[in-house]
């Protein structure tokens, strides 16, 4: 192939041992082997891949016949012609608009309500269960596109997502890079226990991480670190799919939301907060919590400080969306409706509020539904922000500074992890484009599409 113009990265090189490391360092270097086990059983080195639109999300520029060079899992090529071996991979995407791999920031891997209420499944589910249902959804978020993952709290008593994740990074199943906060910790009462159950049972029934107080809160994040953990999350509000508690409640005291992050950030930890009314947002947000999720009622003063304190916003619009839709067939029981109502009359504004302070937003979709919907929360956040190139940012490059890795994921650049996915027509036209991926490579290996 012809020589081509090799433009500089704009960030440090990455490595996938670097990135692996950085997410475990056990697992990194359990996973060399593997990692390079799984390109040479493709029976490529290199890869050709030619685009007929490339998105730069970090510029906001659409580019035409480009080609990406990916040898081994690394981008080391764009440009319209690139130097390439004489024996590499064409993978001819002629007809295609080609974008970074997507990143989902808020995905529950064990949680299935759409027959029954969150009290009546995650007691129910083993930890082995979990793991293998965890790994048919991890997959199916794979196929959609989803790259990277952050799954901020499950319903598992005990660290079925850890051990999903160090699987996938040793290569022993395929699946998106994962990041994981094991548990949301929650109050007692809180949303992430379990408040429908009898209070004379024989046992008393909790959710798997309940803590009260300073040093509770402080033991509870060094359990979760001590197993595994990426992030924290807690509970900083009442939710919508839970019982008896109130969103718009601070779940915590002051004292308790800085001991959270405190000591979730000694460790070198980031941590997030669910959180629908402002008094749990802005409470997390003074406290120094990295990011919020949901945050459905927040206030403008709440919107500016987030934006001056750099917290990041992952709004997850479509399930309320889905709530509603559902309630409106009886699928959803009407305490959980009624405040899947009260918080959707709030959240888009609180969502454009977020934007115009200048708040980073992120995809992240929150599934309580159908795992193979999760793609439709660029379509959800798109309709009450339409800008698609913040909206493609926020499931792409903005995902990858809030984890830390954006030398490594999230744009299409040289010396960054080939993620690449492609859809027959640009989701920069139509947001909704988005929902069609039809080629998918991980750190260099094709997982669908490609022929």
């Amino acid at each position: 192939m012809g020589q081509a113009h090799q433009h500089p990265p704009r960030h440090s090189h990455g490595t996938s041992s670097r990135l692996l490391r950085r997410l475990d360092p056990l697992v990194g270097w359990l996973a060399l082997g593997a990692a390079g086990l799984f390109v040479a059983s493709a029976g490529h080195a290199a890869t050709v891949i030619q685009c007929g639109q490339l998105l730069d999300v970090i510029e906001k520029q659409t580019l035409t016949d480009q080609q990406i060079l990916v040898e081994d899992d690394m981008i080391t090529a764009i440009a319209p012609r690139v130097d390439a071996p004489d024996d590499a991979r064409v993978i001819d995407l002629g007809d295609h608009t080609c974008m970074p791999g997507l990143m989902d920031m808020h995905i529950h891997l064990f949680i299935d309500a759409t027959g029954r209420t969150l009290d009546e499944s995650a007691p129910t589910q083993s930890s082995a269960y979990n793991a293998l249902m965890g790994l048919r959804n991890a997959q199916t978020l794979l196929e959609l596109g989803f790259t990277t993952i952050r799954v901020p709290g499950d319903m598992d008593y005990h660290y079925a997502g850890i051990e999903l994740r160090d699987a996938i990074a040793r290569g022993w199943h395929t699946g998106p890079r994962m990041l994981v906060a094991p548990h949301a910790i929650t109050p007692l009462g809180g949303h992430g226990d379990f408040n429908s159950y009898s209070p004379d049972l024989p046992v008393e029934l909790t959710g798997p991480l309940v803590a009260d107080g300073v040093d509770e809160v402080r033991r509870a994040v060094r359990r979760e670190i001590k197993y595994g953990a990426d992030w924290i999350k807690i509970m900083a509000s009442g939710g919508v799919m839970s019982q008896n508690d109130d969103p718009e409640v601070a779940a915590y005291t002051r004292e308790e939301f800085e001991a959270f992050a405190d000591e979730t950030h000694r460790h070198g930890k980031k941590i997030t907060a669910h959180a629908h009314g402002d008094a749990g947002i802005r409470a997390a947000v003074e406290a120094g919590f990295d990011s919020i999720e949901h945050a459905t009622m927040m206030a403008p003063e709440t919107a500016r400080l987030m934006a001056e304190k750099g917290t990041y916003y992952v709004p997850t619009l479509y399930v309320v969306d889905w709530i509603l839709e559902r309630g409106a067939t009886g699928g959803i029981s009407a305490n959980n409706l009624a405040k899947a109502k009260l918080v959707a009359e709030k959240h888009g504004n609180s969502v454009k509020l977020a934007a115009s302070a200048g708040v980073n937003l992120v995809i992240g979709s929150d599934p309580i539904f159908p795992m193979d919907e999760a793609i439709r929360e660029f379509t959800s956040l798109a309709r009450r922000v339409p800008d698609t190139w913040l909206v493609l940012r926020a499931g792409t490059i903005n995902p990858a500074h809030m984890l830390g890795l954006e030398d490594e994921i999230g744009s299409l650049e040289i010396g960054k992890q080939a993620d690449i996915v492609a859809s027959p027509e640009s989701p920069i036209d139509n947001m909704q484009n988005i929902e069609n991926v039809a080629f998918v490579m991980k750190g260099g290996v094709v997982i669908k599409g490609g022929e």
